[in-house]
């Protein structure tokens, strides 16, 4: 009898763990927020994932900061750069990486990946040098 009630008392508190690591709180659904200097604590932190396939590529942006990845460069290449908020909703982006000077344009549009059956409601162009990347984005999780 004893080990019956000792094996319900742990599965109560398997229960509980369980409901506790899986509720959250309103807040941890929202966008990362992070300081910001005086007068722009209402400034959107930006932060995007922009990628394409054929060629495959891939930016992760977080702020001004860029990191372009490709097949060939997987561990990517942080690029500093500075970004305008577009009248018509879109943002982009530009800077340069040593003697090349790249952009990144994110504006509303339905896109598909072409690998997958996902829809995207962003569409993204990526200039690096002389290539041109066409593709997807979405808010960085």
């Amino acid at each position: 009898m004893k080990t019956h009630r000792f094996a319900i008392a742990i599965a109560i508190a398997l229960l509980a763990l369980a409901a506790c690591a899986t509720s959250e709180s309103p807040a941890s659904t929202d966008a990362p927020m992070a300081k910001r200097p005086a007068g722009q604590e209402n400034v959107p932190l930006l932060a995007w994932r922009a990628f394409g396939t054929e060629p495959f590529w891939n930016v992760r942006v977080d702020g001004d900061t860029l990191v372009f990845t490709t097949p060939d460069e997987q561990s990517g290449r942080t690029l500093n750069g500075t970004y305008a908020l577009q009248r018509d909703g879109s943002v982009y982006y530009t800077g340069t990486d040593g003697a090349i000077a790249f952009n990144l344009h994110i504006a509303k549009g339905e896109c598909s990946d072409g690998m997958s059956d996902n829809v995207y409601e962003l569409i993204a162009e990526f200039r690096y040098g002389v290539m041109d990347y066409k593709g997807c984005a979405e808010a960085a999780k």
